[in-house]
Order: C-alpha cells, then structure tokens, then sequence
C-alpha cells in the first residue's frame, strides 16, 4: 500500500472513530466520547503528516502530533498555516490535555467524564478536522 492510499485509510478510520464519538455522545457515554475524540484527532493527524512528510512518526500524544504538524507547515513556508495550527492548540490546550488524558484513563484509571467534557471534546475535533482538510487543500491544490 502506498502512503496516498494509506493516508485515505486512515483519514476513512478518522470519520469512523468520530461517528462513533458522536453515537457515545447520544447514548451519554461520555468516557468513550473522549476516548473515541482522541482517536479521530489522532488518526486524522497521522494522515496528514503521512501525505507531508511521506511516513508517520513515532507517538501519538495529540499535542505531540500538532506540534509536528505546525514544524511541518513551517518547513514547508506555510507560515500562515504554521500559525493557525499553533492557534488551535494554544485555544484548545485544555480540551485537548483532557483528551489525551482519557486516551490513557480510559484503559486503566477508574475516572470519569462529564457532558460538558464531551462537548468540548467533539467541538475541538470537529475544529481541528476543518483546519486539517483546510490545510490539506492549501498544501496539496
């Protein structure tokens, strides 16, 4: 499998994970709402530095991967699309902690999460999929 292909199969696996977020929201399953928000972003992000970059790299705390994304975009001269991933993160930085936090707590702690968790969680990825499709676009048009 090339790496346009795989990038589609991951980007695929992000819509999934994201419906499956959504129908956790509607059943008030909040924990798996976080859980399932962090594997969308997740994959989402993956998919787009694997079309950039020409493989994934290591890791997968969010924060990580959009730190990554953001250096990518600015090696690249994508200064103003650099800044609008660096924007993102600092806005949604304790949206996106609570995230990766549920990522872990969600396998091994016996914490739970709010609606409101929840909320914040499906809107910052809802964002954050528009910013990379945007992205995208600029990059690859």
């Amino acid at each position: 499998m090339g790496s346009l292909e795989h990038s589609e199969l991951l980007r695929r696996r992000c819509r999934v994970f994201y419906e499956y977020a959504q129908q956790a929201f509607e059943r008030r399953d909040y924990d798996t709402t976080l859980f399932m928000c962090e594997q969308a972003i997740q994959l989402c992000l993956k998919s787009i530095l694997l079309r950039m970059l020409g493989f994934i790299p290591r890791g997968h705390g969010v924060r990580e991967l959009l730190g990554v994304f953001s250096r990518t975009l600015r090696e690249l001269g994508k200064m103003e699309l650099s800044l609008r991933v660096s924007s993102f993160t600092e806005r949604r930085r304790d949206v996106l902690r609570l995230i990766e936090e549920a990522y872990v707590v969600s396998r091994y702690l016996a914490k739970t999460y709010e609606r409101e968790d929840a909320e914040k969680a499906i809107e910052a990825t809802v964002e954050l999929i528009k910013l990379i499709e945007g992205v995208e676009q600029d990059v690859f048009s």
